[in-house]
């Protein structure tokens, strides 16, 4: 007889607690050795060109740098694509992954781009001011200047204060460069803020800005040249390429291997102000500290007035807030060289060190017919426009349905307006998918409420909870699809895949909907299917993080949205509004006698108008319509979509009738022709010169006899002729049509 079997003991071999019998399982003892493990998402990393699984350099935490805007302009659709790709990646790291990130992103306020634009503003500014005929020459000389497309920005300045001087311009003598940049990047940068709050974009952790970190940013540069990386040239500094290259622990070219041989690409990164290179040692060496010129903002330095480069600004900001290691570093693929790869150097020559950043991220550009959407190629869509024809969560899901950092087409569709007749874009053609899989969510969601609705709470003691043959097919979904996004997740976080698979789980449910009949729904079943699409579209930035089922408002969508703080007459005015405009209709209508016609339409237009104007949708089906909540707006632009379809649809079968009519009237027109007379008419007309009894051709006109062959065909052309004549005449005589004869 076998020995009995022994279980291990674990826990206190107390009398008050005894030990308990346990099956360990396999390599239990080396997970408890480590400690609780987590798997991470493998990520595109830049340095490698592969995903590479994120680990995090300390811990839990995951310091985050984004390169923010450069502000002074506003936000295009290209800007859009760039950080609602960020807040996707962020939102997954935190909510999904439940990693503690600090995500800093930076503004760049100082910057030629901005001074141009300020000098620019001031100088038509001041042009407005002048009345014809008068300060001729110096608005002459500053108009000729200006469409020169030379940047003397010194002499721009000198002849704008000399005219706002001759017209009396109150700001003649106040005006300066120096404050007047900031002007202009203030009020850019609230825009874009405002515009990333529109499109449900999540505020950073941190914000730095350029112009608070001058001194900081001297001190930084300072450090580098202490290390022999940087040296002052005519009162500028230069990142010392070939120093740094040469030194055994550094590396330039890390994230663009061709980046010492661009050096075209690498000038573009000076900015249009770029002083003379003959300042530099080396062609690829690139600026840290710029003197100023005449007309330029100033600040002091070792070096004497000057002002940041562009790319050092990253890497002393980034710096300060996350110090000598950084987990993540990112920003759009056109910020790969010369910005990233300057940045990287300068970081790892203030440091001393081999490797600053941890994983680089690259989201991928937004083409316009296949060229870069930018505004020097003035090919932008800003996001107010875009956000005037679509919804925050649909531009959203358009850009899901791309992978990040792959580049994506946006195809405009223009449109002739009707008062102006100049050509205007209404919409992209990409938009048309992304518009189809909200609706399939929005419809789910809209589904699962009302059946919800009959088991308020999802649960009662009265009704059955055991599950069948089609709950435990929409449980093993449920699975499938839990499976299905945490794979995709993982693989680069890849929303294309995401959004898929959440697309398979509600056709399961609806499947399982459809089957069972509503009194036998499992509410717990249905509610976990639509809390796990809810909360994964969450993450995706696409829904709110409520707690409840549905979409929820963001961005722009969550706008003059009062929600508890209204007051219970204030919430319910327009629904009863509706209600008593309805009845008082129905009433009238009653008392006339009318019939049921009447009524219905009066039925009709409650659901087509009153109801959509207050954000109420209601469905037609059979046991009683379904009401469904939406934004006014929204169900406004879902019912014009809809007439447009049906407008379109009703002009095809109107086109399609109008052919079939004159395809018929040319039948009938052919068939009132005497089959005996057929081939001396039309097309045959001169072609023959006799004709048997029946009128088929025997001679032609030169007096030759008909092909035997010839005759054959036009015999079988002549008998299908006397057909449909007979059946003309049949069809005249049975309508009463006098004297016809057969």
């Amino acid at each position: 007889m076998s020995a009995p079997t022994t279980f291990p003991p674990f826990g206190p071999g107390c009398a008050c607690c005894p030990p308990t019998s346990w099956w360990r399982p396999e390599k239990a003892a080396a997970a408890c050795a480590e400690g609780p493990r987590r798997e991470g998402p493998r990520l595109m990393n830049t340095f490698t060109r592969t995903k590479v699984p994120f680990v995090p350099l300390e811990g839990n935490r995951v310091g985050w740098y984004i390169c923010g805007p450069t502000v002074y302009d506003s936000a295009h659709m290209g800007h859009a694509r760039n950080y609602v790709n960020f807040d996707v990646l962020r939102r997954v790291m935190s909510d999904y992954f439940r990693y503690d990130v600090r995500f800093i992103m930076n503004v760049t306020d100082i910057d030629d781009k901005i001074v141009m634009r300020a000098h620019l503003r001031r100088s038509e500014a001041v042009l407005a001011k002048v009345r014809d005929g008068e300060h001729t020459e110096l608005a002459d000389a500053l108009r000729a200047l200006l469409a020169s497309g030379e940047r003397d920005l010194g002499e721009q300045e000198r002849l704008t204060k000399a005219l706002a001087t001759s017209v009396g311009d109150p700001d003649a003598s106040e005006w300066s460069i120096q404050t007047a940049y900031l002007e202009l990047a203030h009020k850019f940068e609230a825009e874009f803020m405002e515009d990333m709050r529109l499109m449900g974009v999540a505020k950073p952790d941190m914000l730095t800005r350029v112009s608070e970190y001058t001194d900081k940013i001297v001190t930084y540069i300072q450090q580098i040249i202490n290390r022999g990386y940087a040296y002052a040239s005519n009162g500028s500094v230069y990142f010392d390429v070939p120093s740094f290259e040469n030194a055994p622990n550094h590396k330039y070219a890390k994230l663009n291997k061709a980046a010492l041989e661009n050096v075209e690409l690498a000038m573009d990164g000076e900015g249009a102000l770029a002083a003379d290179a003959s300042e530099k040692r080396a062609e690829n060496d690139f600026v840290l500290w710029k003197k100023s010129k005449p007309g330029e903002p100033a600040w002091e330095s070792p070096w004497g007035m000057g002002r940041p480069g562009w790319h050092i600004e990253c890497s002393a900001m980034c710096s300060d807030v996350l110090g000598e290691t950084v987990d993540i570093n990112g920003g759009g693929i056109d910020l790969n060289f010369p910005h990233h790869e300057n940045q990287l150097a300068q970081s790892e020559a203030f440091y001393d060190c081999e490797q600053w950043v941890n994983t680089f991220v690259h989201t991928g550009h937004l083409h316009i017919d296949g060229l870069k959407m930018s505004k020097s190629l003035k090919n932008f869509i800003t996001i107010g426009a875009a956000l005037k024809m679509y919804s925050a969560r649909q531009i959203r899901f358009l850009f899901l349905l791309h992978q990040w950092c792959d580049p994506m087409d946006l195809t405009p569709v223009a449109a002739r307006d009707k008062e102006t007749g100049d050509e205007r874009v209404v919409g992209f053609a990409q938009m048309e998918q992304a518009v189809a899989i909200e609706k399939v969510f929005v419809e789910f969601f809209h589904q699962v409420k009302g059946v919800m609705r009959l088991t308020p709470g999802g649960y009662s003691v009265d009704q059955e909870h055991t599950w069948g043959e089609h709950e435990r097919a929409l449980s093993s979904a449920i699975d499938v699809a839990r499976a299905g996004v945490h794979a995709a997740l993982l693989d680069n976080i890849n929303t294309p895949a995401t959004v898929k698979t959440l697309k398979e789980l509600v056709s399961a449910t609806n499947v399982y909907l459809s089957k069972t009949s509503a009194a036998d729904v499992r509410p717990l079943l249905v509610d976990s299917a639509a809390r796990f699409v809810t909360t994964t579209l969450a993450c995706l930035g696409v829904a709110e993080h409520s707690g409840g089922i549905g979409f929820g408002e963001i961005g722009a969508d969550a706008d003059d949205k009062t929600g508890g703080r209204a007051s219970a007459e204030e919430a319910m005015a327009p629904a009863l509004d509706a209600l008593v405009k309805f009845r008082d209709e129905i009433r009238a209508l009653a008392k006339t006698g009318a019939d049921k016609t009447a009524i219905m339409r009066a039925c009709d237009a409650l659901r087509d108008e009153g109801l959509p104007a207050i954000g109420v949708k209601l469905d037609d089906r059979d046991g009683g319509a379904l009401w469904k909540l939406s934004s006014p707006e929204e169900l406004c632009k879902e019912l014009a979509r809809e007439a447009e379809a049906k407008a379109k649809k009703e002009e095809e079968t109107r086109k399609k009738k109008e052919e079939a009519a004159r395809k018929a009237a040319e039948k009938e027109a052919a068939a009132r022709v005497d089959p005996r007379e057929m081939f001396k008419l039309g097309e045959y007309a001169g072609v023959y010169a006799e004709y048997d009894e029946e009128g088929i051709p025997t001679k032609t006109k030169d007096g030759e006899e008909v092909a035997k062959a010839q005759r054959k065909k036009l015999a079988k052309l002549h008998g299908a002729q006397k057909t449909a004549h007979e059946k003309y005449l049949a069809k005249q005589a049975a309508d009463g049509v006098a004297d016809v004869k057969l």
